[in-house]
């Protein structure tokens, strides 16, 4: 009976290290799953990550074109102050010009009215002349 019980506790020693057995390697396959999805999930941040250094550059790259075009725009304002600048310059030489016009106008008229007086006088005094 000895040897019966002593069988039957080997027998279930044995039953129980192979149940700890295949847990042992159900455990390590659960490992070796979550240790791959580890790796999957690294992979994926890698990837995230080139993401978004990508996404990183092409700011910087935006950033860049608003800069320059703020400085086009400051270049483009300050021209267009000189320009406003020439035109307020040349606006005043037309005025300049147009008041000399004007007197040149007011003087021809002047001479034309005095040239007309001067041709009646002297019909005047050539038919005072002619009567004498």
């Amino acid at each position: 009976m000895a040897e019966i019980t002593n069988e039957m506790i080997l027998q279930a020693i044995k039953e129980l290290a192979e149940q700890l057995k295949n847990h042992s390697e159900e455990t390590n396959n659960r490992f070796e799953q979550i240790d791959q999805r580890f790796e999957q999930i690294d992979r994926r941040f890698e990837q995230i990550d080139q993401r978004f250094e990508q996404i990183d550059r092409r700011f910087e790259q935006i950033d860049q074109r608003f800069e320059q075009t703020d400085q086009q725009f400051e270049q483009t304002k300050q021209q267009l102050v000189e320009i406003n600048e020439r035109l307020d310059h040349v606006e005043q030489k037309i005025e300049e010009m147009d008041k000399q016009l004007t007197d040149v106008a007011n003087g021809q008229k002047i001479l034309v009215e005095e040239l007309f007086e001067n041709k009646k006088e002297i019909k005047r005094v050539k038919n005072i002349l002619n009567i004498y």
